[in-house]
Order: C-alpha cells, then sequence, then structure tokens
C-alpha cells in the first residue's frame, strides 16, 4: 500500500481527524507525527495599527510649541498649580 500523506490540526482531545475525503485503510496502521508550520494568521488588526500610526505622524507634525519643561511642569500648565 501507498502511504497517504495529510495535514490535519491535533485537538486538546489528542484526536487527529483526517481533513474530509481522506480514507483511511481499516485495521491496524503505522502512524508517523510531525509538527507542521502553522500558516501566518491574518493580522486582523493591521488597518487599525496603520491608521494610528498616521495619525501619530500627523499629530506629532502638527504638535503645537510647548514649553521645554513642560513635563516637570504639567500641573502648572494645565492645571494653575504653583510650581514646585
Amino acid at each position: 500500500m501507498n502511504a497517504i500523506e495529510f495535514s490535519a490540526v491535533v485537538g486538546q482531545d489528542q484526536v487527529i481527524r483526517p481533513p474530509e475525503g481522506i480514507t483511511l485503510p481499516r485495521g491496524e496502521v503505522k502512524v508517523t507525527v510531525r509538527a507542521g508550520v502553522a500558516p501566518p494568521e491574518a493580522d486582523s488588526l493591521e488597518s487599525t495599527r496603520t491608521w494610528l500610526l498616521a495619525l501619530a505622524k500627523d499629530a506629532e507634525n502638527a504638535a503645537p510649541d510647548l514649553p521645554s519643561d513642560m513635563a516637570e511642569n504639567h500641573d502648572h500648565y494645565a492645571h494653575g498649580k504653583p510650581r514646585p
């Protein structure tokens, strides 16, 4: 008999289910298992990432002139608190 080769996903129940259309012989068989390389998953957030990066670039280019000590004196500039 010729070898039958196919790819399958082993579930948490440790059961190998052949794909539809594969007919396996009845009785005892020898099985060899090799880890496969899963196809890369589509990045469902790619368009969002692209949009956010473009938005960040636009914001950076349009950034207003801020005082050089803005980080240290944020509360002073934002809320009117005295400087430390």
